[in-house]
């Protein structure tokens, strides 16, 4: 039939078929050339298949219709009645041309013998055993059950094995039998029990190093080598003779060979989807062995837990550290006794060492939180040498973390604990916060300006047919640019994003000290921090934390080193976007000016040299960064104290304080006049008092600091004669007195730490001119002498101010008489 005779609908259905099959032909020769998109050629995939659903459904009923056809041949074949003669025994029927057909007719006889007997048994439904819809037979059991991509979760089955049980058990005998019998050796000399000790010491050596050696030799052949190590520091297999020793060597081996063979990456455990997948056979080995590694390395962290967990003060002892009686017996988590010369504590220790290890060579790795959280819980630890090895490992990670991860836990978890104790933790733990990497914070929160690029690529883009060729190249080329640009400016910020929360917690953990102060000693580590982070606090907390260091830098009870602390904490804030606040400094001016006069008296060298660093950059805060508000009476004053205990103090701190003076004659040129020979035409009337501690009253402009500085130029050491005779001579930046570009070009603080590492530390203090002093003195007053030599051997009881006001007054006239 022609498409003129047909009709109206067959002609509607022979158009849409035509138009269906050019529309076809065209979508297939695009997606040949691959000009379509993946969803069109998805969607025309769906079509087809909805098309040949028919023909595909008629394909699958002709094979089922001859499927059946056969079965009902099959079974009609079977249904034909045998000749008379297949009953004889005697004819061979297997051979013969009806074999077929004998064996499907006995099968029958077979079946049908096998209902009569149900039917037979059907009376005694009782006595069987029920069997419901979904319950599996006895002889099946179920496997785990998996779960396909589209939802579908399918439960496979398997027969059970009647031999496995005992399988199992012959397993289990073979292992007993296989375990080594620990042989008894009460019967022999103390001698030979020596002898036989070192001779198993010595397999057992060769043991682990055999594992160690294969290990590192090839990792992914040899990882179950780890679990041969892992039952040695277990002490399993391990005569009790030598299982001590040989759990300690195979501990310190064990780690040395997760140092080395840890990746460096952290290693992801898979899906249940992800191990069902087909991979390569190599990437199916690095998989087994990264499974491996990880598994055993959590064994390994987890008996390091196990045994440090036995150090731990019981907890009721430490709500009371303060209040606790010394009499009573020291307790672990357990309630047992501490006994320090126990194998489980000297264990412990040695674990304590591994963790340590391993968080500072792979902090990257997995459960590197988990160990600083075990660290940091077993610095409540009573015993001393437990806190140093923790607290020394705190201040290395937090040194090296460059990408502040570890800083940000280990912030957080000193934090919770402080709050958790109230305070009560030993002020080494909060002192690792000045180990922290952070110089800056992000105070503000700037959105992104990664939308607004995608933007105008997406309109240039849309532009595209109304712009040459190199000008829109040149357009995606710059917004690219902004792009990458934008892209390290977010890495910046989210490490600046860092380090603010970390900061967040170490302020946090500050003001919770501050507030409660439980202790003493925990101001010690909180005011250095507050001292060296002031300039990363918000605004808001500026005006409390004035007040709280004014009200604690005249604490008698404060040491020296604190109290300073508290002041340069102060202008650390006021220098910066605290210059706002109505605050009035000049009391830390006299508190600064009367604590100077301790400095001399300090005889552990670390403690000085802290005290030095700390005093020079609060002065050079308080008179270098403002002198245009400072009246220059107030800055002679502190001139005229600061040379004056320069005169008794060891050449690095001498040093130190002439080099700071330097910098506030050039900050304050007028000052000059100080050092003048002739005195008629300037300076102020009046005598200077030294006793008094108010540099605005002391009327320092009225004196001379030459007697000082010529007392210091007759040092030995090269750098400070240097700088007093620069002093002497008017500061000049030319002549026979000038100083070099490498003196001057550094702070004071740290020329004083340079001149200590180039010496190797502190020496002993030259005590040349307090022995001159002396015989000038015997020549003089014999009574006088009596007490300078008191003062310099610090035995007066006196306070310090008038040990230093005597002592000074001996050697200015030490230096007038002195040719």
């Amino acid at each position: 039939m022609g498409f003129a005779s047909a009709s109206r609908e067959e002609k509607l259905k022979m158009m849409k078929t035509s138009h269906s099959r050019k529309t076809t032909r065209k979508l297939n020769r695009l997606a040949k050339k691959k000009k379509i998109s993946r969803n069109v050629i998805d969607s025309l995939k769906d079509i087809k298949a909805r098309k040949s659903k028919d023909s595909r459904k008629r394909a699958v009923y002709v094979e089922d219709d001859w499927v059946a056809d056969r079965e009902a041949q099959f079974d009609e074949e079977a249904e034909d009645n045998l000749p008379l003669d297949m009953l004889d025994a005697d004819i061979d029927w297997e051979n013969s041309a009806f074999a077929g057909a004998k064996r499907r007719y006995d099968q029958k006889l077979a079946g049908e013998a096998g209902d009569d007997r149900e039917d037979d048994n059907s009376s005694d439904l009782e006595a069987k055993r029920r069997k419901f819809e979904g319950q599996l037979d006895d002889n099946v059991q179920e496997m785990l059950p998996i779960k396909l991509k589209d939802g579908t979760l399918l439960r496979p089955t398997r027969e059970k094995d009647e031999e496995s049980s005992d399988e199992d058990q012959e397993q289990e005998d073979e292992e007993e039998e296989a375990k080594p019998e620990m042989e008894d050796y009460s019967s022999l000399s103390a001698t030979e029990l020596l002898a036989k000790r070192k001779e198993l010491i010595d397999q057992f050596k060769q043991t682990i190093s055999s594992y160690a050696h294969h290990l590192l030799t090839n990792p992914q052949e040899n990882i179950y080598k780890l679990r041969d190590l892992f039952h040695l520091c277990q002490g399993e297999k391990v005569h009790s003779l030598v299982r001590e020793t040989v759990q300690k060597l195979a501990l310190v081996s064990m780690l040395q060979v997760l140092i080395d063979i840890i990746p460096g990456y952290s290693i992801r455990e898979l899906t249940a989807e992800e191990k069902q997948q087909k991979v390569k056979k190599e990437t199916k080995k690095l998989q087994t062995y990264e499974e491996s590694l990880l598994r055993y390395y959590l064994k390994f962290l987890q008996f390091c837990e196990k045994m440090t967990g036995s150090m731990l003060v019981f907890p009721s002892f430490l709500s009371v550290v303060e209040a606790r009686d010394e009499s009573l017996p020291e307790l672990n988590v357990k309630g047992r006794k501490l006994d320090e010369s126990s194998f489980t504590h000297k264990m412990g220790l040695l674990c304590l060492k591994a963790m340590s290890r391993l968080v500072i060579s792979a902090p990257h790795f997995n459960y590197a939180t988990n160990i600083l959280s075990t660290l940091i819980r077993l610095s409540l630890c009573k015993d001393q040498a437990v806190v140093t090895e923790v607290c020394t490992t705190l201040h290395q990670v937090f040194r090296e973390d460059l990408h502040l991860r570890m800083s940000l836990f280990g912030a957080r978890s000193i934090a919770s604990l402080v709050m958790k104790r109230k305070g009560h933790v030993p002020p080494q733990l909060i002192a690792t916060f000045l180990s922290l990497n952070i110089r800056e914070v992000k105070n503000e929160d700037k959105k992104s300006g990664k939308g607004r690029i995608f933007a105008k690529r997406a309109m240039i883009k849309k532009e595209r047919a109304n712009k040459t060729a190199r000008k829109y190249k040149k357009q995606l080329d710059k917004l690219e640019a902004d792009l990458k640009e934008l892209d390290a400016a977010e890495t910046l910020s989210t490490k600046l994003k860092t380090a603010t929360e970390t900061m967040k917690h170490v302020f946090q953990c500050y003001f919770s000290v501050l507030k409660r102060v439980p202790n003493v000693a925990l101001l010690e580590p909180v005011l250095e921090g507050l001292s060296k982070f002031a300039h990363l606090l918000g605004v808001e907390f500026f005006e409390d934390i004035v007040l709280t260091m004014e009200g604690l830098v005249d604490r008698e009870h404060l040491r020296l080193l604190d109290q300073l602390y508290c002041v340069n904490t102060v202008f650390v804030i006021l220098s910066g976007e605290g210059q706002l606040l109505n605050v009035d400094p000049s009391r830390f001016y006299r508190s600064v000016y009367r604590l100077l006069n301790q400095l001399p008296f300090e005889k552990r060298l670390e403690i000085r040299r802290k005290q030095m660093v700390v005093v020079s950059k609060a002065l050079d805060l308080m008179i270098n960064e403002r002198r245009k508000q400072l009246p220059l009476s107030r800055v002679a004053a502190f001139v005229k104290r600061l040379l004056s205990i320069a005169t008794v103090m060891d050449d690095p701190s001498a040093l130190c304080l002439v080099a700071l003076v330097r910098s506030f004659f050039i900050a304050h040129p007028k000052l000059v006049h100080l050092v003048e020979e002739d005195d008629s035409e300037g300076g102020a009337g009046g005598v200077f008092r030294a006793d008094i501690d108010d540099p605005d009253v002391s009327n320092a402009l009225g004196s001379s600091v030459r007697p000082e500085l010529k007392m210091l130029a007759r040092r030995r050491h090269r750098s400070l004669n240097q700088f007093a005779q620069n002093i002497l001579h008017s500061v000049p930046s030319t002549g026979p007195h000038k100083l070099s570009p490498q003196q001057t070009s550094i702070k004071p603080w740290t020329l004083m730490e340079r001149e200590l590492e180039e010496a190797g530390g502190y020496s002993q203090v030259d005590m040349k001119y307090m022995e001159d002093i002396e015989k000038y003195l015997q020549v003089s007053c014999h009574c006088t002498k009596l007490v300078i030599s008191g003062i310099v051997k610090h035995k007066l009881n006196t306070n310090t101010n008038t040990r230093h006001m005597l002592l000074k007054n001996a050697v200015f006239e030490f230096v007038i008489a002195a040719p």
